[in-house]
């Protein structure tokens, strides 16, 4: 009686443990299991691409000035020149014989001049004795200051011969290259007459189109390169000219070098980051028609709307907006099994 009894005693004493051993609260039992990452190590920075462009700071159809005969060509198509530099020559004969001329009338005026300024001081000692009549004396005071008028009117014109003799040799405004040659030894130059096209060397600018779509992000970006012959130039925003151009609708934006620059006529990329995190679009579920996020809050599955998500594309987070912190947990593995609300085990990986 007492070995059967003590045998009864032992196997529920034995069922008891097993049950204890075995026993998981309904909450357990039903939770879901997931893996999660900290905002942190998995948010990204959107790059975005325009097309942009190294205007040339000088673009200039060099001309002649006067009418002349072209001598000489100095330069050609893809030379480098500097400022200063001689370009092209012109025949300067007859503007230096004009400049002869206009010599030799100023120095015969001077002669005039002394000679008239000499009878006009011997006339007012003469009228201080009184010994000159009014009318002789007001003609040789009226003929000196007719006579400095004339020299004056003579230096102007040998100045303006002067100039004509140097426009007979055209030299390069700034630095820059020969781009074209528009005219030929021999042939008559009319003022206006292009002779070479000459592009300046460089240039601090970089000048691209923003359509409306990226003039935000554009706007409040950060990090922009020139990306040109797989080489990369850091620059920074000057304007954003706040009118749409009347052609593309876009907005065009100037952006200068930090530096090192590009080389003048350079087409290439610009490419910026976003300065607020986006979300990779792997991570974003869809839940009643929302697109939105799962994160893990205090052993729950929460789940947080994007609401300017794109379904198939990264979203940027407004960490104000939707709490997103950098440690905020986000369900990476198993965000596809779970609703907001539900139990969660959150696995290491």
């Amino acid at each position: 009686m007492n070995k059967r009894f003590n045998s009864v005693i032992t196997g529920l004493s034995l069922s008891i443990a097993s049950l204890s051993l075995g026993f998981t609260s309904p909450a357990t039992a039903d939770a879901i299991k997931v893996n999660t990452s900290a905002y942190k190590d998995i948010a990204i920075k959107l790059t975005h691409t325009l097309g942009g462009v190294v205007p040339a700071a000088q673009d200039s159809n060099i001309s002649a000035q006067i009418s002349a005969i072209i001598d000489k060509f100095h330069v050609d198509t893809g030379n480098e020149v500097n400022k200063g530099e001689l370009l092209v020559s012109l025949n300067c004969e007859e503007n230096w014989l004009r400049l002869k001329q206009a010599e030799a009338d100023l120095k015969a005026e001077r002669v005039q001049l002394a000679h008239a300024r000499t009878k006009f001081d011997q006339a007012k000692k003469l009228d201080k004795q009184g010994n000159i009549s009014k009318e002789i004396y007001n003609q040789r005071e009226a003929e000196e200051n007719r006579l400095k008028a004339t020299l004056e009117n003579r230096k102007a014109a040998r100045a303006i011969a002067q100039i004509n003799v140097d426009r007979c040799n055209i030299k390069a405004p700034y630095d820059g290259y020969i781009t074209d040659r528009h005219a030929s030894i021999g042939e008559l130059t009319q003022p206006g007459t292009p002779l070479v096209q000459l592009v300046s060397k460089s240039n601090n600018i970089v000048e691209v189109k923003i359509n409306n779509r990226l003039l935000n992000s554009f706007s409040e970006g950060e990090n922009f390169q020139f990306v040109f012959n797989n080489r990369s130039y850091p620059l920074q925003v000057d304007v954003i000219l706040p009118v749409l151009d009347t052609t593309t609708r876009n907005h065009i934006a100037r952006l200068s070098f930090i530096d090192k620059q590009a080389t003048t006529g350079s087409v290439g990329k610009v490419q910026w980051q976003d300065r607020n995190t986006s979300i990779p679009s792997s991570y974003i579920a869809l839940r009643d028609s929302k697109l939105g996020v799962f994160i893990a809050e205090n052993d729950r599955a929460k789940f947080i709307e994007l609401k300017d998500a794109t379904e198939g594309q990264p979203a940027k987070v407004n960490q104000d907006r939707v709490s997103l912190g950098d440690d905020t947990q986000v369900i990476t593995r198993g965000r596809f099994n779970v609703k907001h609300g539900d139990a969660i085990i959150i696995e290491t990986p």
